[in-house]
């Protein structure tokens, strides 16, 4: 790079659409192979269950939507194992969508990846180290080298 030129700018629907690419990704990592009984996991010391958790990403994900649209936030009810994965994708592509359509400005974008994508980030973790408690831990995966 030459000495007076500028570094390039990080194009926000690209940096927004890899990181949900990559939610998805981590997503689906720690939820495979589990069945119905991991959703009611305990760990003790008043930790949020599985079930619990995908709910509140399914939420986040949902704000998410409602952030960039600038409408109101509505409570998801929380349902059965199956239903909330599959609910947690369907928010994921609509997500997507609505980046596509909607391209957030910059504040809004840097809203979305320091609050709630960071925290969905943070609650798949809590996934996977609640699969590792419950006996059936996620295998090696070099996520940098993931195809998002």
């Amino acid at each position: 790079m030459e000495k007076n030129s500028q570094p390039p700018v990080l194009n926000a629907e690209k940096l927004l659409r890899h990181w949900l690419g990559a939610v998805r990704f981590r997503f689906t990592v720690a939820i495979s192979g589990t069945t119905s009984d991991f959703a009611s996991f305990d760990a003790g010391y008043g930790v949020r269950t599985p079930l619990e958790i995908v709910r509140h990403l399914s939420q986040l994900l949902h704000n998410c939507c409602s952030t960039i649209f600038d409408s109101p936030r509505v409570r998801l009810e929380t349902k059965g194992w199956y239903e909330e994965a599959a609910r947690f994708y369907e928010i994921i592509d609509q997500l997507e969508q609505a980046i596509l359509q909607l391209i957030p400005e910059q504040s809004t974008v840097e809203y979305l990846v320091q609050g709630p994508l960071t925290d969905a980030t943070s609650h798949i973790g809590q996934l996977t180290m609640l699969r590792r408690l419950a006996g059936i831990p996620v295998g090696y995966i070099n996520y940098s080298q993931a195809t998002i």
